[in-house]
Parts: C-alpha cells; sequence; structure tokens
C-alpha cells in the first residue's frame, strides 16, 4: 500500500486522527467522572441508615418483617431498587434480578463460600444482614435506568462530548480549508472582473500544501499579467507621445509654407486632412488606455433622459448632412450615477456609429426604458448592419466589419471605448441584428437608487 504525500490530505489526516484521539480521551475522562459520582452515590446509600433499618427490622421481626419493610417503607429512595438476597442469590421477595447484573451479584456480592479457604473472606460489595435465626442476607442497592450501556447521564453526557469534538474538528478542517478556497474564489473573480492588482493574502501563498502552491502560482501570474499590460499602456504613451511631437513640427511647417504660397490649396487640405485624422486616431488611443480599471472615474447622480436628448440636438447637424434624422424616446426621470462626460463619449460614440451608416431618409433611433434595477438605452439605424457570426467581435479594437464599404471612417476603436465605458459603469453593452434590416446597440446600465 502506498501512502499518499499530499501534504492537504496529511493535514486532513491529522486534524481527524487529533479529533478522536480528544474524543477517546475526553470521553473516557467523562465516563470516569460521572461513573464515580453515581458509584459514590449508590455506596453512600449502602452505608446510610437504611442498611441499619432493615438490619434492626430483621433482627426484631425475622424475615417476615424485613419483606414487609422492604414492600412499604416510603424512605426507601425512587432512584434506586433494593435486594435483599438469600445465599443462592435469590431475592427475598421472589423478583428476579436485571441480567446484567447476574453474574456480578454471583461473584461479587454472594460469592461461593465453598471455594473459600477456611482462614480467608473476599471482599462483598455489599452489606451483610445476620438474622435471629443466624442466616445471612445481602443487602444490595441497584441504580434504577441503568442498562447495559450505562446510566442516561452516562450516555448523555458520552454524547454531547462527541458532539462538541466533531463540532469543533469540522469547523476548524471547514476553517483551515474554505478560508483559504474563499480567498482564492474571490482574487479569481476579481481578476477576471479586469481588477489586475488582485492577489491573494501572503498568510494563504505561504501555506506548505496544495493551496499554498495554488495561490502561489495565482499571485505569479496575477503579476505578470499586471506586469503584460503596464507594458501596453506605457507603450500606448510613448506611441502616442512620438506620433503628436512630429505632427506638430508637421503642421507648423505647412503653416509656413501655407504663408509663402508654396502648397498647392488641395494638398494643403488633403495634409490638414490626413494630419487632423491622425490627431483623432491618437486622441482615441489615450481616451481608450485611460479607460482602465485602475483609472478613478467621477461620479456622481444624472438624468439619462435629459443627456440623451441634449446629445441628439448636438449630433442633429451631423445627421442631416448625412440624410437621416434622429428620433429620441425616452422614458422621464432616468437616474443614474456615472461621469457625466464618460457617459456622453460613450452614447456619442455609438450614435455617431449609426448615423456614418443610416441611408438617405432614414431616422436613427434612440429608445430608454427602466427595467427592474437597470435603464436600457438602445440606440438603432436601418443600414447594412454586420454579419452575425461577426457581432461578437465589433466590440474589439481596431475591428472593422466585412462589407462596411468607404463608410468606415472611424479610428476603430470607438466600439471598444464604448464596451469600457458601461464596463466602467457596471453596465454591459451588446449588439444585435434589427428586424428590416440594421443594427441595434443596447446599453444596459444599473438605475440609481432614488430615496
Amino acid at each position: 500500500m502506498q501512502w499518499p504525500r499530499s501534504p492537504l490530505y496529511l493535514r486532513m489526516a491529522l486534524h481527524i486522527g487529533a479529533a478522536l484521539t480528544a474524543f477517546i480521551a475526553l470521553g473516557a475522562a467523562a465516563l470516569a467522572s460521572i461513573a464515580a459520582f453515581e458509584l459514590r452515590g449508590y455506596i453512600e446509600t449502602r452505608q446510610s441508615s437504611l442498611g441499619k433499618e432493615a438490619a434492626r427490622v430483621l433482627a426484631d421481626g425475622g424475615r417476615p418483617a424485613l419483606e414487609n419493610w422492604l414492600q412499604t417503607d416510603a424512605d426507601i429512595p425512587n432512584d434506586v431498587s433494593i435486594y435483599i438476597l438469600n445465599q443462592n442469590s435469590e431475592d427475598i421477595l421472589g423478583r428476579k434480578l436485571p441480567v446484567v447484573y447476574e453474574n456480578f451479584v454471583r461473584t461479587s456480592v454472594v460469592g461461593a463460600d465453598d471455594e473459600e479457604a477456611a482462614n480467608f473472606r473476599a471482599v462483598r460489595l455489599a452489606p451483610e444482614l445476620i438474622g435471629p435465626d443466624n442466616k445471612s442476607y445481602f443487602f444490595l442497592v441497584l441504580p434504577k435506568g441503568i442498562t447495559i450501556w450505562g446510566s442516561s447521564a452516562t450516555t448523555l453526557g458520552l454524547i454531547t462530548a462527541a458532539l462538541l469534538v466533531i463540532a469543533s474538528v469540522a469547523w476548524l478542517i471547514a476553517r483551515g480549508v474554505g478560508r483559504p478556497i474563499g480567498e482564492l474564489q474571490h482574487a479569481v473573480s476579481e481578476l477576471a472582473a479586469g481588477h489586475t492588482d488582485a492577489r491573494v493574502p501572503a498568510s494563504i501563498a505561504a501555506r506548505r500544501d496544495e493551496l499554498g502552491v495554488l495561490a502561489a502560482n495565482f499571485n505569479a501570474m496575477a503579476n505578470q499579467l499586471d506586469g503584460l499590460i503596464a507594458s501596453r499602456e506605457q507603450l500606448m504613451r510613448e506611441m502616442s507621445h512620438e506620433l503628436r511631437s512630429p505632427l506638430t513640427r508637421l503642421q507648423t511647417a505647412i503653416a509656413l509654407a501655407s504663408e509663402r504660397d508654396k502648397l498647392d490649396p488641395a494638398e494643403q487640405e488633403r495634409i490638414d486632412m490626413e494630419i487632423r485624422r491622425m490627431n483623432e486616431v491618437i486622441g482615441e488611443m489615450l481616451r481608450y488606455s485611460s479607460l482602465d480599471v485602475r483609472v478613478t472615474i467621477q461620479r456622481r447622480l444624472l438624468r439619462l433622459n435629459k443627456l440623451l436628448e441634449r446629445l441628439a440636438e448636438v449630433e442633429e447637424l451631423e445627421a442631416s448632412g448625412h440624410g437621416c434624422n434622429i428620433q429620441v424616446n425616452a422614458e422621464s426621470n432616468l437616474a443614474v450615477v456615472g461621469d457625466r462626460e464618460l457617459l456622453r463619449r460613450g452614447f456619442e460614440n455609438i450614435l455617431r456609429n449609426a448615423i456614418r451608416f443610416a441611408p438617405d431618409g432614414s431616422s436613427v433611433d434612440i429608445t430608454a426604458r427602466q427595467e427592474g434595477t437597470f435603464i436600457v438605452i438602445e440606440i438603432s439605424d436601418r443600414g447594412p448592419g454586420v454579419a452575425s457570426e461577426e457581432l461578437e467581435h465589433i466590440f474589439e479594437p481596431y475591428m472593422r466589419a466585412a462589407g462596411t464599404g468607404e463608410r468606415s471612417t472611424g479610428t476603430g476603436l470607438g466600439l471598444a471605448i464604448v464596451k469600457r465605458v458601461f464596463e466602467r459603469h457596471s453596465g454591459e453593452v451588446s449588439a444585435r441584428l434589427r428586424e428590416g434590416g440594421g443594427l441595434t446597440i443596447q446599453v444596459k446600465i444599473p438605475a440609481a437608487e432614488l430615496t
């Protein structure tokens, strides 16, 4: 047989072994204590005035008087039974002894005198009464309610001790195993939610069993992941800085050249357009990076229906330039707690994306309503939509749906920013194809609790 080498297995085996040892020791101590208490009471009863009273009755009236006393005396305690036995271990009232005491009475109370030497008498565990006719009787006191397992008090004591020990050890085992698992589960959930600083406490990672190894490996993985994310963000910041510096110089050069009439106006416009586009891309990259979960956002109570209505008014000019219009249908008093500028940016990106793909003469529809503890906002267009297999990917950075054609002039980060904005507000964003053609972007964010 090969013994398991698992430290966790050995730890639990030691706990269980210690529990059994403690139970045996405590049970034995409890049994000895209770038994000693009971035995002391019985011995005191045998040595009390009851035995002397029985001897007096026997001396005065013989066996008939003793039998009458045994049946009628009201001073005999209710928790004991008194037997008066003859030399044949028979009760003088003809009562049968409890089975568990028959051998005890035969060997330790009455005994076999013919087996003893003439000058030796064994210790008897019951007083001996001598009648007027010199016949001997044994005054035996037995406790009532005794079974082969002992008295009810003894049994109750053992059960109570067992339950206390088992409950204590079960609590220790559950705490020793459950607490590390709970901490590990919490850290995994935090990491899955985007909190890359989540770690398992060092006290658990230092354990010398499987849970400790797992916790240490998790912390190492989280450290590496945190480092990779930090490196990526640092790269984006550095890249943005390196791009903006030459762009600034290029803008200056173009401005000077324009003053000297050295550039064709069309070329100058083209250069300006590309510079603006590069600046827009860089700005979106910085905004996307700034939405990391470790960056604190400013939260306050605001009316979402007012924000959407104001946004629609601002974007109406752009919509008319694309030959479409914006329709808003929002319930009143839709309150949320969040960062006004971030929420405006998120909805603006969705709305501009819808306007960009909306066909001439169509409308972009904005609806907002409260469903339970969430506010649901939907922005829909009648554009070409996307392939169904691409729906779950349109919120990824730089993902461009097939078939969007020349209208896809964005930076590739607009919907990725949308996803991060609403995730930072404990919400979610999804896309679905609209019946009759087009795309619907749905946003769900928690409603504010107004008192």
